[in-house]
């Protein structure tokens, strides 16, 4: 009980500051837009990420701490706590001296490496400035490097606070640097990227590992057992974020098959969906990921099975009430985030329209956030990117056979069809390696969920119809409140719903939400 409870505070942590470094990242796209639109000075700094972004992708940046939790928290199990501290001296020192070579000669010859990495013949003012702003934005990279590897240090201390401020601080720091500098171009955006790294990612998580008293050696071996390790882990995933790049740029591609507006109508669509993703889905797998690692490596089996299972139980259970709002109010939000200036009425029906068809892909990636770390923490890195490969080797025949019949709509069906294939094929696999303890329960509380969504899509559509004239022409004002209104009323009516259907985790969460609202009203506490 207390694991769960130290859990969903950690949970809850990372949740919110997920939303809040999306929303900054949505406000600082909005600044960028106004201060630039899609001149030259954009196009340029649009380029310029594309180096650094190569640079991140080969030395697996986003996975570091995926892989390095495993093999720390495995020296802690045995109580071997200076080999655990020179295992994380040595990865950083390794890495980052190979690191740190790429990026000392990508410096040098950004100008000739944005023009290799570049299909289209570009302009030379755009080179010169894709250039000048890559020379800006490269030396992040090493702070983002080292802030990981202190993040996930944090971690198997179950320290979450410090760490997950490094996307808010790094998203404020480019809006304050594009503010304060306006008057120099895009240049202070530019400057804020390593100035928010080296801030949020180096600085704050240094104090952060100080106060999980840190171990530092400067030890470096290449050729240690644990390093070899660590880089065959390392393969396999670097193969599958490879994959997910390739699915990207099909979708991408795909989508001008639609017209001018495919791309731009898919990827609004797509950011909005994904902002539940990481809220709900990386939320959960970050924090109780620690936990995994170590109940691998205890050899606690069936205990870790009941965290899985349980973590993701609760988890659909606040994301099925999330989507059946979000659902309801597609319309409203994207109205509300984006309308305006050049983004007109009909555009604004268009992504509401794919974003209800996109809600489906949003369950089968949350799910995926959780169970794909399972098999991680198990160390077993090549499951999730074989199933991952052969989703995307399925996927393109998929959109070229749906596409004429569906249309635009046939990206996001697609895309929840794999999803939720690749999520049936993981449950599978890890029963059959690892048990189903906890997983009858689980599913039987899932099925509820997915239960209480058909009976509130029905109610959704209908107050949609009732709704539609108003909330096309209310002010924006009148819109923000009604959606807040109508999104609480249909969140927690699909929780009575899962309840009265015999979940046991929206009676749990209604309970809980029930205590809390009738101790901050200082009355006596009653249970439904």
């Amino acid at each position: 009980m207390l694991y769960l409870l130290i859990m969903n505070k950690a949970a809850i942590i990372i949740a919110i500051s997920m939303l809040a470094s999306r929303v900054l990242g949505i406000f600082r796209e909005m600044l960028l837009a106004r201060a630039a639109g899609v001149s030259t000075e954009k196009n340029a700094l649009d380029l310029a990420f594309m180096i650094p972004d190569i640079l991140n992708h080969i030395v697996s940046t986003g996975f570091l701490s995926i892989i390095f939790i495993p093999i720390f928290t495995g020296y802690l199990v045995q109580k071997k706590e200076e080999a655990a501290w020179r295992f994380f001296s040595n990865i950083l020192n390794t890495l980052g001296l190979f690191l740190l070579f790429l990026i000392i000669p990508s410096f040098i010859w950004m100008r000739e490496l944005i023009e290799l990495f570049t299909v289209a013949d570009i302009s030379p003012e755009l080179l010169e400035r894709a250039t000048y702003f890559g020379r800006l934005i490269l030396p992040a990279q090493l702070f983002i490097f080292a802030g990981t590897f202190l993040v996930a240090v944090q971690h198997t201390r179950k320290q979450f606070l410090i760490p997950s401020l490094t996307g808010v601080i790094y998203n404020a720091a480019i809006i304050v640097g594009g503010v304060l500098f306006s008057d120099f171009g895009l240049e202070g955006f530019a400057w804020g990227v390593p100035i928010g790294a080296f801030v949020g990612f180096f600085v704050l998580q240094i104090l952060g590992a100080y106060r999980g008293k840190i171990q530092y050696f400067f030890y470096i071996n290449p050729k240690h057992p644990d390093i070899i390790r660590y880089l065959k882990m390392m393969f396999p995933m670097s193969l599958g974020v490879g994959s997910m790049f390739a699915l990207e740029f099909v979708i991408r591609s795909f989508g001008g098959h639609f017209g001018s507006s495919g791309i731009s109508s898919l990827n609004y669509a797509y950011r909005i969906m994904y902002t539940l993703v990481a809220v709900f889905g990386f939320s959960v797998g970050v924090a109780s990921y620690p936990d995994m690692a170590r109940l691998v490596k205890e050899n606690h089996i069936d205990e870790l099975n009941k965290k899985i299972w349980k973590s993701i139980s609760r988890m659909f259970c606040i994301l099925i009430p999330t989507v059946v709002a979000v659902w309801a109010l597609s319309f409203p939000a994207v109205r509300i985030l984006f309308e305006r200036g050049a983004f007109t009425r009909e555009t604004t029906e268009a992504i509401s329209e794919i974003l209800r068809w996109y809600l489906p892909v949003s369950l089968g990636l949350c799910l995926q956030a959780v169970l794909v770390r399972s098999f991680y923490a198990a160390e077993k890195m090549w499951t999730p990117t074989l199933l991952n490969t052969g989703i995307f080797a399925l996927t393109i025949p998929a959109y070229l056979f749906l596409g004429p019949v569906l249309g635009i709509k046939s990206v996001p069906i697609v895309g929840a069809s794999g999803a939720i294939a690749q999520v049936i094929a993981m449950i599978v696999l890890w029963a059959k390696n690892n048990g189903t303890n906890g997983m009858k329960e689980a599913l039987s509380n899932i099925g509820r969920a997915v239960v209480s969504l058909a009976l509130m899509i029905i109610v959704a559509i209908f107050l949609d119809s009732f709704s539609s004239d108003f909330i096309r022409s209310t002010s924006l004002l009148t819109l923000i409140s009604y959606s807040i209104i109508v999104g609480v009323f249909l969140f927690t009516l699909t929780l009575v719903i899962q309840k009265s259907l015999g979940s046991s985790d929206a009676k749990d969460i209604l309970n809980e939400l029930l205590g809390k609202v009738l101790r901050k009203l200082h009355l006596k506490k009653n249970t439904i």
